[in-house]
C-alpha cells in the first residue's frame, strides 16, 4: 500500500482519546506511561531556547513540558490527523492565542519541506507509524530533513525504538545525514503490560547536535 493510500486512510478513522491513551484506527499512537520520557526528550529539544519544531501532538504531554520551558520563544507543531489539531487547541489555547505555539495541519512529508532552512533551535520527531512495516524505520527518512532545518549548534531529538543505546544503523543513518556530534542518555520507563508498541524498562533518549 502506498504512503499516500495509507495517509488517506489514517485521516478517514476518528482518533479516540480515552483517559491515559490516545487510539487512531486501533494503533496505540500514545499513551500516558510515556510521561517520563517526554519530560527527558522535552528538556533536550529545549535545551538551547529559541525556536522549537515539534513533529506529532499525540496527548500534547511533551507539548506542555516544551511550553513549560522559559528558555524557548516559539513553538511550532506539525500534527496531521484533525482530530488531533482540534485536542491541541483545546488544550493549548492561550499558547495558540498569543503566537507562543502554531500548529501546522498535515503530514510532516508535506508540511516539512516548506519550512525554511535553519530556522530552528530544536526539532523533537515523534509522529506515529501509519503500518506495522514501518513501525522500527518510519523517522529515519527525516534525519536530512532535521539536520537541514537545524541552525548550527542546534539540537535533535526523536522517539527512538532502542532500549539501551543508538544502533550502528541509526548511527549510519544520523551520519549520512550530516550530524557528527550524537550522544545519547537512557530513561527508564514502566509501559503497561498491554502496550503493544514497548515492552521494555528503559529507552533511549537521542542527543543530537548539528
Amino acid at each position: 500500500m502506498s504512503r499516500k493510500v495509507l495517509q488517506k486512510d489514517w485521516l478517514k478513522n476518528r482518533a479516540e482519546f480515552t483517559k491515559d491513551s490516545l487510539l487512531i484506527k486501533d494503533h496505540q499512537v500514545m499513551q500516558r506511561w510515556e510521561v517520563p520520557y517526554m519530560k527527558e526528550l522535552a528538556q533536550v529539544v529545549t535545551s538551547k531556547g529559541g525556536h522549537i519544531l515539534e513533529l506529532g501532538f499525540g496527548l500534547g504531554i511533551s507539548a506542555g513540558f516544551i511550553q513549560s520551558s522559559r528558555s524557548i520563544e516559539k513553538h511550532t507543531i506539525i500534527e496531521a490527523h484533525p482530530d488531533v489539531v482540534n485536542y491541541a487547541f483545546g488544550l493549548f489555547p492561550n499558547p495558540i492565542k498569543n503566537g507562543r505555539m502554531s500548529i501546522l495541519q498535515g503530514f510532516w512529508e508535506d508540511i516539512s519541506p516548506l519550512l525554511k532552512d535553519s530556522s530552528f533551535d530544536g526539532i523533537f520527531f515523534d509522529t506515529c507509524p501509519l503500518d506495522q512495516e514501518t513501525v522500527f524505520f518510519h523517522f529515519l527518512p527525516f534525519f536530512k530533513e532535521a539536520h537541514r532545518l537545524l541552525k548550527d549548534g542546534g539540537v535533535f531529538t526523536y522517539f527512538s525504538d532502542e532500549p539501551k543505546e543508538i544502533s550502528p544503523k541509526h548511527l549510519n543513518f544520523l551520519k549520512k545525514a550530516g550530524f557528527s556530534k550524537i550522544d545519547f542518555k537512557t530513561c527508564n520507563v514502566k509501559p503497561p503490560k498491554h502496550c503493544h508498541y514497548w515492552n521494555y524498562n528503559t529507552i533511549v533518549v537521542p542527543i543530537i547536535h548539528k
